[in-house]
């Protein structure tokens, strides 16, 4: 059986596995439909484009501020709590939820309006934020 210190390195192994998962997600996501842009380009207002970059930025900062506040106050997770491997990939899950949601609204407008620089602007913060917030060994103790 493994001990307190044992079973959190293992945990750190798997979450940092559990944040490759979600950037490898979201880059096989962009590289398909990199591939696809030619049936979905068309043009685009400057205006709305202008709208779509701002919440994107915006959305960016708010999940930057969560998953900060998030390993500030609720992390480390400690082992001898009851459910703390739940409770730690909750944490973990959320922020990363939170993180791609700047891709998820380049996504989602590249789907409508076939606008590639929302979904590489999209694609970039949402990898920034889930390269930022790695998991790290002083999360669970």
């Amino acid at each position: 059986m493994a001990q307190g210190s044992d079973k959190g390195e293992l945990f750190i192994k798997r979450a940092k596995h559990f944040n490759l998962a979600f950037v490898v997600s979201i880059t096989v996501l962009f590289l398909v439909n990199l591939a696809l842009y030619s049936f979905f380009s068309m043009p685009v207002s400057s205006k709305l484009l202008l709208y779509v970059y701002s919440l994107q930025i915006l959305s960016a900062l708010t999940a930057y501020t969560v998953a900060f506040l998030v390993r500030k106050k609720m992390l480390p997770v400690r082992t001898s709590e009851a459910y703390w491997s739940y409770t730690a990939v909750r944490r973990y899950f959320w922020s990363y939820v939170l993180l791609s949601v700047p891709f998820g609204i380049g996504f989602l407008f590249y789907l409508f309006a076939g606008n590639l620089s929302s979904l590489l602007l999209g694609y970039l913060l949402s990898l920034c934020g889930l390269i930022i917030f790695r998991p790290r060994r002083g999360d669970v103790v």
